[in-house]
């Protein structure tokens, strides 16, 4: 599960409520490229001292374990942009996201919006959704599931104030 960092709320206008979260990207790039040259090298130099020593066979693994590892901190660093605004003004409810190359924006009347955070066992696997004229629009992707019931209570709370 992705750790994320949100920001909590904060205000355009008095009446406005803002959510917007994120993935947490505790790399830089200048770090991700440290560690991923860190790495490959000591990999491969583990892995040509062996190939020096008769164990060839070392080598090609080595290879693929250093392209694992390329090929992971390129997917964590294309989901650097996501994200998932929430906001609450008067009688509308916007949620905007972005996913990967997907965007998307719904905006809801807050007098038909009804919260549903359905869990999987009592406190896990918790999946958050706002609904309104028969579709569901799921929210707090990058949430814990702790955090996702703490947003389902206050979003409950708003829609119905």
């Amino acid at each position: 599960m992705e750790q994320v960092e949100f920001s909590g709320v904060a205000h355009s206008r008095p009446d406005a409520f803002v959510f917007h979260s994120h993935p947490l990207c505790a790399l830089t790039q200048a770090q991700e490229r440290w560690v991923f040259w860190s790495l490959a090298g000591l990999t491969f130099g583990g892995a040509i001292g062996f190939s020096l020593l008769g164990y060839w066979l070392v080598l090609p693994f080595a290879g693929l374990e250093i392209g694992l590892l390329a090929w992971a901190l390129e997917t964590m660093r294309q989901r650097k942009n996501n994200y998932e605004t929430l906001t609450i003004e008067g009688d509308t409810v916007v949620v905007e996201w972005r996913q990967g190359e997907r965007r998307g924006r719904r905006e809801m009347n807050r007098l038909w919006v009804h919260v549903d955070c359905v869990c999987a066992t009592p406190g896990r696997n918790c999946h958050l959704c706002l609904s309104t004229q028969g579709r569901a629009t799921e929210v707090g992707h990058y949430l814990s599931d702790e955090a996702r019931l703490q947003l389902a209570a206050d979003l409950h709370r708003r829609v119905r104030a």
